[in-house]
């Protein structure tokens, strides 16, 4: 899988402008939002948090920090641990190389954690144990990891070609045969996202001009499907697959599935009293909790919940 340092470069100079951003802020509150929008305020984390990713068991969350350098600017980004009981907790994990660590997603048994190296390298996905007590070993060259399933044999993850050209791959873990599922020239998919049962990858693309939401059939990646109309990113699934969570203008939505027929239908998209939350075009800032009823999300420090 080739690496191209150009559309590296075009990558990270987007992520320094968002933290730059997010250094204007003083810090984010990490709450849980329900359904209906009441809000649960579990500690803050400094202005450069990025990507919090929950635990399957819900009890410890996975994050990222920009360490900043001699110069008061940002230097390498760092991933972090943290009980969810109590952020104030958190530790660092050993740094793998002196270039950016980021972009964690968690085993399904909670013991490890796939994420991102680079800065000092080709971009490179590496696997470790999440309490930091092993030594870290590259899995493949990809932009990011997204997820692990099916009894963490599988890995999905995103490739680059070109600068804003993002395609979706999946790894075998045990024989680490990689195969490309999902890319079209030109334009990015990304966030993805498999079923519970398995048979339906859900992902971003802005192939149409604007991101939306589709469904491609996991073995026959070539049915894809659009879900959306008015826009929509970051996709995630309810517990029982019926349902998909995203985001669009600032708001939480969700839309019903009914999958049983030969062709996907979907029905209206439907607004949730969810907004004021941190997120912007490219990775999701929020995750959703192993009850399937509560979103983990970043929220500016002290501003009101509606």
């Amino acid at each position: 899988m080739k690496h191209f340092s150009l559309g590296c470069f075009v990558i990270i100079a987007t992520w320094l402008a968002s933290t730059a951003t997010a250094q204007q802020v003083e810090g984010y509150e990490l709450a849980l939002a329900d359904l209906r929008g009441h809000r649960t305020v579990l500690g803050t984390l400094p202005g450069t948090v990025f990507a919090p990713r929950v635990s399957p068991d819900g009890k410890s969350v996975a994050f990222e920090l920009a360490d900043l350098g001699a110069d008061g600017k940002p230097a390498a980004r760092r991933l972090y641990v943290a009980p969810i009981a109590d952020l104030s907790q958190r530790r660092a994990l050993p740094q793998v190389g002196s270039g950016n660590n980021w972009a964690a997603v968690w085993s399904t048994d909670g013991a490890h954690l796939a994420f991102l190296v680079n800065g000092d390298r080709p971009d490179t996905i590496f696997w470790r144990r999440a309490d930091g007590r092993d030594e870290a070993r590259p899995l493949t060259e990809g932009r990011a990891a997204e997820g692990i399933y099916a009894g963490d044999r599988t890995l999905s993850f995103l490739t680059l070609t070109t600068p804003g050209d993002y395609g979706i791959a999946l790894m075998d873990l045990p024989t680490q045969t990689v195969t490309l599922r999902i890319d079209r020239e030109g334009s990015a998919q990304h966030s993805a996202r498999i079923s519970p049962d398995g048979n339906w990858i859900a992902y971003s693309s802005d192939e149409s001009g604007r991101q939306e939401v589709w469904l491609a059939r996991l073995g026959r990646p070539e049915l894809r499907y659009r879900i959306t109309q008015d826009g929509g990113r970051h996709p995630l699934w309810s517990r029982d697959g019926s349902t998909l969570y995203f985001d669009q203008a600032g708001q939480m939505f969700r839309i019903e599935l009914f999958l049983g027929a030969e062709v996907p239908k979907a029905g209206k998209p439907k607004g949730l009293p969810i907004r004021g939350f941190q997120q912007g075009d490219l990775r999701r800032q929020f995750d959703l909790m192993p009850d399937g009823k509560r979103f983990l999300m970043l929220f500016p420090r002290g501003a009101a919940a509606p």
